[in-house]
């Protein structure tokens, strides 16, 4: 038998190497029904969870969880962490029980939780996990977010509708607000001004200028909307254990179910 070069072999070395690397591409983080948090790769339409990335770091299930495409924020029923685009734990805080509102800055480098049953406000900034003081409204919040580093927003509801407060992280007091006329709860705010919620026949999402791209989607009848990545929404089913995932890239909208995670 003709023996190969030399120089062959450690060619097609280095391509099966490089090939037991490959992996679909990652869309970002999402929680799965047994309270763990997972990457999610492929395709839209065909979905992989990978492992859980919180293991014996975290104590407990994750009751809330969202990532920006850079930086990730998640809720037990003890702490709050932030993790980083591979999973890694970056710090960990005490936090009071219940779930958590997510928001991002547009640059990934700032991002605020706000755990309803203390009432209290977490940034993450220059690494770690800091509790602000905060004094909230008396209606009640429904999502946050960062339009930039300094200013925040409340979407809150109010006996005559939804609305969005703005204010300063310097000091505390409102300094603007204007009511969000159609908009429904559940709603999510992006950084990018964006709101997305849901109407008779799927998700809207709603654009700063009030242009709106309607997605159809037979959704569930009581659901949470959780940032997946930059370009993902992660619609989590509050009856049973399906989740799925809503595209927002404009022009390649869709909606999608998602596998379900296993211990």
């Amino acid at each position: 038998m003709k023996q190969l070069p030399a120089i062959t072999w450690i060619a097609l070395s280095i391509v099966a190497s490089a090939a037991a690397q490959i992996r679909p591409p990652q869309l970002g983080f999402a929680g799965a029904a047994d309270g763990s948090v997972r990457p999610v790769y492929g395709v839209a339409g065909n979905f992989i969870l990978g492992p859980s990335i919180t293991g014996e770091a975290v104590a407990g299930h994750v009751v809330s969880q969202a990532f920006s495409g850079s930086l990730g924020l998640l809720k037990t029923e003890s702490s709050l962490a932030a993790f980083d685009a591979q999973g890694k734990l970056l710090a960990t805080t005490d936090a009071a029980a219940g779930p958590a509102l997510f928001a991002f800055s547009l640059d990934g480098l700032t991002a605020l939780a706000y755990v309803s049953s203390s009432d209290t406000l977490v940034e993450w900034r220059a690494g770690q996990l800091v509790t602000m003081p905060f004094s909230p409204e008396p209606d009640t919040i429904l999502a946050i977010a960062l339009p930039n580093p300094l200013e925040a927003s409340l979407i809150v509801q109010r006996p005559d509708g939804i609305w969005e407060l703005r204010f300063l992280l310097t000091r505390a007091g409102v300094v603007s607000q204007k009511a969000l006329m159609g908009v429904t709860a559940p709603v999510l705010a992006l950084a990018s001004g964006e709101l997305i919620y849901s109407d008779a026949n799927g998700i809207v999402l709603r654009n700063p200028d009030n242009s709106e791209v309607h997605i159809a989607g037979r959704l569930p009848a009581k659901f949470s909307l959780q940032q997946m990545d930059s370009n993902w929404v992660q619609l989590s089913d509050l009856a049973t254990p399906r989740r799925f995932a809503i595209r927002v890239l404009s022009g390649r909208e869709g909606f999608y179910e998602l596998p379900e995670g296993r211990q």
